[in-house]
């Protein structure tokens, strides 16, 4: 149990080497962009509206100023004259992914309110847009960091997703898990020493610091693994600490997502009406129905993050857990853990991972849009192709429901009607798909 920590050295660089890399790599600039006006319409693509729908075959999906204003099948839906048409024939159309368990702790990041416009734009896209992530939540960051990176998403000079944030997580007193304590920077580990709570009163005067300046979630560390000389040593939150979060969250509308770790950290979780487990538990030989009855019975949403996990000795007891989650109706929404796992082209095998652990196409992506769009309180405007909701669409290159891998072969990433990746291929420096007039 536990190898997956123990891993960590060889799984995710030291910082400091991070930092090395990042200054000796050279940045290289996306390719030339579609241009896309205010009113346009996807064509001719295989598209699924929502999980569980009937897909439209040879469908169209009409945008104008960032919304959906209408979806049917060609021929059905009248193009207006003159309209910029996209044609995505052989491709197929989903909405915008939710990635609900991100990072932006890498070195990169740092000074985001400074940095280049487009050398950020090339880091989203190469961690987050190119998979097709729309939405993100990043639950453990330096939050001031992060919501200076979210302004410039939102006022369109970077071209990126919809961020969510934690901000800082918040910990038990003395209770930096090693892989902090070990690999950050020494001034960022004094700044997440800040967050560690002694006492339900702390824990308070956290979170309402975090959210008044601009936290959307909360994020606590229910149990952490601490390594005093050299040997594993677990260290959990004490139980009215992570109420006092719990409820203090709860009172200000916000979820509160939590790392269990083990076993005793689930059983924290639910102690603490804790809403997300940020990962499963790393002790399947003691999960069981009855924990994910009582999971699902207090609306535990779970992110499983299969590819933190796939170096350990219990990966096939894992996915058990998250399939026999699943087969009760237990939620599941997507995250990778990207940004404290570095190696992101690695992290599309999450999608085959969550086919392997039993989970149907419709359940993927329903762990992709639906369920995190309602969660997280966005239902009204994205998660699904409909009139009226935010035009967050994906064109992807191949049917996802005959072959998975297609949810990450991403040929157009468009947020709110704005094309904010393409795929780019030699000799088409415009991108996969074709635009013109309609006729």
């Amino acid at each position: 149990m536990f190898k997956t920590e123990t891993m960590m050295l060889t799984r995710r660089p030291g910082y400091s080497l991070l930092l090395t890399l990042f200054i000796l790599c050279e940045i290289s600039l996306p390719a030339q962009p579609i241009a896309v006006s205010d009113a346009f319409a996807l064509t001719g693509a295989l598209i699924y509206p929502a999980p569980g729908e009937v897909p439209i075959p040879d469908g169209v999906v009409i945008v104008n100023h960032g919304k959906i204003i209408a979806v049917g099948k060609k021929g059905e839906i009248s193009i207006p004259r003159n309209m910029q048409t996209i044609d995505c024939t052989g491709q197929t159309v989903v909405a915008g992914f939710w990635n609900t368990h991100v990072h932006f702790m890498e070195p990169k990041w740092n000074d985001a309110a400074k940095l280049p416009a487009a050398q950020l734009t090339v880091q989203l896209q190469d961690m987050l847009t190119r998979y097709g992530f729309t939405s993100v939540v990043d639950i453990g960051s330096e939050l001031q960091n992060t919501l200076a990176l979210r302004r410039r998403v939102t006022t369109g000079e970077v071209k990126g997703p919809r961020i969510l944030t934690a901000g800082m997580i918040i910990f038990p007193k003395d209770g930096l898990p090693y892989y902090v304590t070990d690999y950050l920077p020494p001034e960022l580990v004094a700044k997440v020493r800040m967050n560690e709570a002694a006492t339900p009163a702390d824990a308070v005067r956290i979170v309402d610091e975090q959210l008044a300046q601009g936290a959307d979630v909360v994020k606590v560390m229910a149990v952490s693994i601490m390594r005093p000389n050299g040997r594993l040593q677990f260290k959990p939150m004490p139980l009215p600490i992570i109420q006092a979060a719990t409820a203090e969250a709860h009172r200000k509308g916000k979820l509160v997502f939590a790392h269990p770790t083990n076993m005793e950290g689930i059983e924290l979780v639910l102690a603490a009406h804790v809403d997300v487990l940020a990962h499963t538990s790393e002790e399947p030989s003691k999960w069981d129905s009855t924990v994910a009855r009582r999971l699902k019975a207090a609306n535990v949403t779970l992110i499983p993050t299969f590819t933190l996990f796939d170096q350990d000795q219990d990966f096939d007891g894992i996915l058990k857990e998250v399939k026999n989650y699943s087969d009760i109706g237990g939620q599941i929404m997507f995250g990778t853990d990207i940004g404290f796992l570095p190696d992101y082209p690695s992290l599309t095998k999450e999608f085959g991972y969550l086919a392997r652990a039993g989970l149907t196409f419709s359940q993927i992506l329903a762990s992709l849009t639906t369920i995190p769009a309602a969660r997280l309180g966005f239902a009204d405007s994205t998660g699904a192709i409909r009139r009226g909701m935010d035009a967050d669409l994906l064109v992807l290159d191949g049917d996802p429901a005959k072959d998975q891998s297609a949810f990450y072969h991403v040929a157009l990433t468009l947020r709110q009607g704005r094309i904010i990746y393409q795929k780019s291929q030699p000799g088409s420096p415009a991108g996969t798909s074709t635009i013109s007039p309609a006729p």
